[in-house]
């Protein structure tokens, strides 16, 4: 694989990380074979608002990998979402990672695992040892599951009978 490059969002940049998103997104919704129509465009703006927050709010910090001049992963540093700290007594000052898209054709290839590595970097840089992840995507808790071990909280039946979400919760120390 040729050199990876872990980096903040720059402004720049905004274009081409709505089409990463776009194009993962268009992915897996097709290989999920999801049926909800309106799911890409929340998912989409969902996205569009954390690329936003990361230039308007402290607490979120996207972060891209590219190659060869090229975007192709990110993921985010964010507050816990809704469904985590609905679900979950978390402590202040948690933090979240999130919003994680690796480009369909380069998934399998160490992009995830390089992202992931360079994201636990960050939050211990911020001197903080736990990060929570959630997961309602078939495919993405496979991954997570490959990577970070059995979920803390198995929500049964959260989108639908037999469709779970599955939050960890990650000691990095």
């Amino acid at each position: 694989m040729d050199v990876l490059n872990f980096r903040a969002l720059e402004q720049s940049d905004v274009k081409s990380l709505q089409r990463l998103f776009m194009e993962s997104l268009s992915d897996l919704i097709r290989r999920e074979r999801f049926e909800d129509a309106d799911l890409l465009d929340e998912e989409v703006a969902r996205l569009n608002t954390t690329i936003q927050d990361h230039f308007d709010d402290d607490q979120v910090q996207l972060y891209v990998v590219e190659q060869e001049g090229i975007l192709i992963g990110a993921g985010a540093l964010l507050p816990p979402n809704d469904i985590i700290s609905g679900n979950l007594e978390i402590k202040r000052g948690a933090i979240e990672l999130g919003s994680v898209y690796v480009l369909p054709r380069m998934q399998r290839q160490g992009v995830g695992h390089f992202l992931l590595e360079e994201m636990k970097r960050e939050i211990l840089a911020r001197k903080q040892h736990v990060f929570y992840l959630d997961a309602g995507f078939p495919s993405a808790q496979a991954y997570w599951r490959k990577q970070l071990g059995e979920p803390l909280l198995t929500l049964d039946h959260y989108w639908g009978p037999g469709a779970p979400h599955m939050i960890w919760e990650v000691n990095i120390k």
